[in-house]
């Protein structure tokens, strides 16, 4: 999977593992980092209910300057549209 740059390219080192989608089969979930995450990092989670009737919810996590770490997928069908957990 290719992910497009904004024209404001982002402070990251080059070679770090940002925008890494993990996929949990078991639990039907993934996670899409934004950053490298540390235990404890993310300091508080806002739910994103799915608009779509009978599609999982999303999940923000955000450490404790607000800013966006990650986003968790509680369905498949709520990718972003090219993204796949395989």
């Amino acid at each position: 999977m290719m992910l497009g740059r904004d024209p404001v390219e982002p402070d990251v080192q080059e070679g770090s593992d940002v925008l890494r989608l993990t996929w949990d089969v078991e639990a039907g979930a993934g996670y899409l980092a934004l950053a490298e995450i540390a235990p404890g990092d993310a300091v508080s989670q806002e739910i994103v209910p799915n608009p779509a009737d009978g599609m999982g919810d999303i999940v923000l996590d955000f450490d404790a300057s607000g800013r966006l770490l990650g986003i968790e997928f509680l369905d498949e069908r709520a990718l972003p549209p090219g993204m796949s957990p395989s």
